[in-house]
């Protein structure tokens, strides 16, 4: 099998092309963004803090990864000690993380101990039967009670990893993988230094509220202009990120000229550059490329295309009462094992106002949606008063009530 350590300082590591394009946007894996960051950058940075050397071709020995990997070095690093030369195969432990994020990715398989990735692999050239190699996540659990009768639980089960892995097929994956990125930095923070940060905010802020804590707990970037009246809490934003009155942040990343307009509220999302939220408009669990526009009263748990644009009045459905919602991926409708999703909206597509979108639909890139002619009143004919109230039919009135009787 060899010496561990020999191994950890000569391992190699070839990335697999997938040939994968993400739907609807027709973008390879490497170019979904992260936090604003490509998915090839998120795995350049995981094979350098791994300690691997990068190669061009697959010559054993040699770690195998699919150029759809979303994922640490600390990960990587346990799967090839554990690997230890020999011909393995990653298996993602049994976790609360890894049953939220394993739904609709092709060649992962359940198994006793967790779920196998086929395509995470180490191979030794020796053509010998693969062992399975557990790797855990090192996730830290919250459970928060929720009164919500709409997602049929009482309470909301959340997920901190240390060690993220997923592989990235479909859109519901950049979703995911947006809402799991900053978890590693914050499992990554030694606790002394986090308690260090959380002091100084809260000495800064004068207060041990916890709200008023958060709200010192931002990095913000130059030139931004933040109206006073604005609220932001444990944000980051971006250069020239410009945030209007009453506006709120909170626990979202807004990237170089992203805005916020008067009354808008972005939650737990991240927002692309030079993306806008219209005035009174409000983002949850969301992520938008960037120069996207999202003008719906509400959006939760959608991803939105380059340069997409949503419109007021236009809303996208984001919950089944009875089932988990379906996707389709290669054909097929896999279920997300979620009732709570929204839409994804395509590089470029424009949804007119007053069109309502089914759970978990996706609109391909370059789209133009607008509600039927037939339901726009477009033709206003006179001396109809008499006869209120009226009805569109066809873009035009059909009145609905009798003549006013004579003398009124």
């Amino acid at each position: 099998r060899g010496d561990v350590t020999a191994v950890r300082t000569a391992v190699r590591v070839f990335v697999e092309p997938s040939g994968r394009r993400i739907e609807p946007f027709d973008d390879p894996p490497g170019e979904v963004l992260i936090g604003n960051r490509r998915l090839a950058d998120w795995l350049d940075a995981a094979i350098r803090e791994a300690g691997l050397t990068r190669v061009e071709t697959l010559t054993p020995p040699c770690l195998v990864v699919p150029d759809t990997l979303f994922t640490t070095g600390g990960a990587l690093r346990m799967f090839v000690d554990g690997a230890a030369g020999r011909d393995a195969v990653l298996v993602l432990k049994q976790t609360r993380v890894a049953r939220n994020t394993v739904p609709i990715q092709p060649g992962v398989t359940e198994i006793e101990t967790g779920w196998r990735f086929e395509a995470i692999r180490f191979v030794s050239g020796r053509d010998e039967a693969p062992v399975d190699v557990v790797v855990d996540p090192d996730e830290k659990l919250l459970d928060l009670p929720v009164a919500n009768p709409y997602l049929g639980t009482e309470k909301l089960e959340l997920s901190f990893p240390r060690h993220p892995l997923m592989t990235v097929h479909h859109w519901v994956h950049i979703l995911w993988a947006n809402q799991l990125y900053g978890s590693i930095e914050l499992r990554s923070t030694p606790p002394w230094r986090m308690g260090l940060r959380l002091a100084w905010a809260a000495l800064r802020a004068l207060s041990l509220n916890k709200w008023k804590v958060l709200g010192k707990l931002n990095r913000i970037g130059k030139g931004c202009d933040i109206h006073p009246t604005a609220v932001v809490e444990g944000a980051t934003l971006g250069d020239g990120v410009r945030i209007g009155p009453f506006a709120r942040v909170l626990l979202s990343t807004l990237g170089d000229g992203a805005e916020v307009m008067p009354g808008a509220m972005v939650e737990l999302s991240t927002v692309g550059e030079r993306a806008v939220i219209s005035e009174k408009c409000m983002i949850r669990f969301s992520v938008l490329y960037p120069e996207a526009v999202v003008s719906q009263y509400l959006m939760q748990q959608c991803v939105l295309g380059r340069r997409a644009v949503t419109t007021g009045g236009s809303f996208s459905i984001d919950l089944n009462f009875d089932h988990p919602i379906r996707v389709p991926l290669d054909g097929k409708l896999h279920s997300t094992g979620t009732k709570f999703l929204g839409s994804a909206f395509g590089h470029r597509c424009r949804v007119g106002t007053g069109f309502w979108m089914a759970s978990g639909r996706m609109v391909p890139n370059d789209y133009f949606l607008v509600r039927h002619p037939d339901l726009v009143l477009s033709k206003l004919p006179p001396g109809l008063a008499e006869l209120n109230p009226q009805a569109v039919d066809g873009r035009t009135l059909t009145p609905l009530g009798l003549p006013k009787p004579s003398g009124d």
